[in-house]
């Protein structure tokens, strides 16, 4: 973990904590892959269309892709493949473990006094499963899932913005914390710090502030108090 300063003085100015789901929280495909579930999306959109489909969607191995793509070439079918995609992310829920670090991450926010919202572009139904399963929804004080149109995904930042306006947060106050750019590009587009959740370091010159693990973050966040 580089620039521990810069990223404790961050972490000490933040009081309202935006958070992804899928990776952060649980590994949501581990027990059933992502490509199981986009062909099982896809079987469902040929029985919508009544035969082939596009074969632009057939190679597609992620549901969230999927469902973009359907959004171009069927429109009339996004909110029918929507629904099959929330149903089979709920199924994936059910068996997703929790990451490491995770539930210690949420407890040091609620034990400094930080409300977290979960911003996700998998649906709030799966977000939810979690949550239950693992015991942790009072730790979570706003789930923003996938909206319906496939557009306001991040990495626009919609979700973002809703999720602050839910928990009363201005920009100026609140990190979003992810592990895929579209996290980060959606923090910047809706001017809120961030910080990226790594496996290995970013590429030299990179201006981009990253902790190696969960159970890092909930250490910081313990720490640094608001």
């Amino acid at each position: 973990m580089e620039d521990e300063p810069r990223l404790a003085e961050l972490v000490a100015a933040t009081k309202y904590v935006l958070l992804d789901f899928d990776g952060p929280i649980c590994d949501l495909f581990a027990g059933l892959p992502a490509d199981v579930l986009a062909d099982a999306a896809l079987n469902e959109l040929e029985a919508f269309v009544g035969g082939p489909v596009d074969e632009e969607l057939t190679d597609i191995d992620d549901p969230l892709d999927l469902l973009d793509g359907v959004s171009e070439i069927y429109p009339e079918l996004t909110a029918r493949v929507d629904a099959s995609v929330r149903a089979l992310e709920v199924d994936a829920a059910a068996e997703a473990p929790l990451t490491v670090g995770a539930e210690d991450f949420l407890r040091a926010c609620a034990e400094s006094g930080r409300p977290v919202a979960v911003v996700s572009n998998n649906g709030a139904e799966a977000v939810h499963k979690v949550l239950a399963l693992y015991g942790l929804s009072e730790l979570v004080g706003h789930v923003e899932g996938r909206d319906p149109d496939p557009r306001l995904m991040k990495p626009d930042p919609t979700p973002l913005l809703r999720a602050m306006r839910a928990l009363n947060a201005t920009a100026a106050e609140t990190t979003m914390i992810g592990d895929s750019s579209s996290d980060i590009l959606a923090a910047q587009a809706g001017g809120v710090a961030a910080v990226a959740l790594l496996s290995t370091p970013p590429p030299p010159g990179t201006d981009q502030l990253w902790v190696d693990g969960m159970d890092t973050l909930a250490g910081l966040f313990r720490d640094q108090r608001p």
